[in-house]
């Protein structure tokens, strides 16, 4: 694939991405404001935008074995939190904007989290029966097994934790 090609794949894909979780978003406010058709809508280009996004990544040739794919996830969530993450909370603490320091340190910490269950499913890769996987709605924490009392992470109750398909 030709350099030119491969990078506007790359922009199509992050904005296809961006699209996605935004619609999403504003699917969230419409149904807040009480717009379901609105909301509706949005859903509906969001999953088109999805399905976008996904069709560029695979042109790019950036999906692997499973193997592959969680020593790549590994890596990319520990660069998140051991990188990136603290950049943005170093600039978030100069400019005193404590409510995305808050924000960036709970997802730094889910970051660290999702690195340690990938280099677990590298280990167990062979397994015949999958863990069950619980899900922080408010901060994304993901637990095995059942929903905690509270979120190791933000304190959410059990209610505010879902079960992950």
């Amino acid at each position: 694939m030709g350099k030119g090609t491969r990078k506007n794949l790359e922009k199509a894909f992050l904005g296809e991405a961006k699209a996605y979780f935004r619609l999403k978003a504003f699917a969230t406010q419409a149904d807040a404001e009480g717009y379901p058709a609105i909301a509706h809508l949005f859903r509906a280009v969001s999953e088109a935008e999805g399905i976008h996004a996904l069709s560029h990544f695979g042109l790019l040739d950036r999906v692997g074995t499973t193997e592959d794919n969680l020593k790549v996830s590994f890596e990319k969530e520990t660069f998140v939190n051991e990188v990136a993450y603290p950049q943005f909370l170093k600039e978030a603490w100069a400019e005193e904007e404590k409510e995305a320091v808050w924000l960036l340190t709970k997802a730094r910490n889910v970051e660290e989290r999702h690195a340690r269950l990938y280099r677990m499913a590298l280990s167990r890769m062979t397994m015949d029966t999958p863990p069950v996987y619980c899900l922080c709605g408010r901060c994304g924490w993901i637990t095995e097994g059942v929903a905690p009392d509270a979120c190791p992470n933000c304190d959410a109750p059990k209610e505010d934790h879902r079960m992950v398909d």
